[in-house]
């Protein structure tokens, strides 16, 4: 690394590093003001950054294709191939994945459900056995207060 630098005084106005000039220079030729670019045969691919479009700038590139590019260059076998897979990244989601979403939700939504009706009975019983009892413990103390005052009454 310390090769690289033109001058061993590191604090040089004029002090250059070999490695950083040759990333510019390549960056000026072949570089891009897109982040994230690809370059491919030394040129910025220029297009939607999916993977079908950069697989196809990559075959394109080819002057003998290789076996995989050749069956994506063949019109015939684009099909048959994205049918089942081979060549085509699909980076989207699938209708499974959204009917699986949906019912995993759904699922959820139906437990939670259920754990909260569960726990507003139980809070309901014990609400309902707190004011039953508060009525009966009213009803026994005004029923011991008439049999006091009848013995009251029938005593004098």
């Amino acid at each position: 690394m310390e090769e690289s630098f033109s001058d061993d005084d590191l604090m040089s106005k004029d002090l250059t590093n070999t490695f950083i000039d040759q990333d510019v220079e390549y960056w000026a030729k072949y570089g891009s003001s897109l982040f994230p670019s690809v370059v491919i045969n030394n040129s910025t691919f220029r297009g939607q950054m999916e993977t079908q479009a950069v697989m196809n700038a990559i075959c394109a590139g080819f002057l003998n294709p290789p076996k995989m590019c050749k069956k994506l260059l063949r019109d015939e076998n684009i099909e048959h191939d994205l049918q089942i897979g081979v060549i085509y990244f699909d980076d989207g989601y699938h209708m499974r994945h959204i009917v699986g979403l949906c019912v995993v939700f759904t699922l959820a939504l139906v437990c939670f459900l259920c754990f909260y009706r569960r726990y507003a009975k139980r809070q309901m019983k014990k609400t309902m056995d707190v004011q039953i009892e508060s009525a009966v413990n009213h009803y026994i103390s005004l029923s011991s207060r008439e049999t006091d005052t009848e013995l009251k009454h029938n005593g004098e």
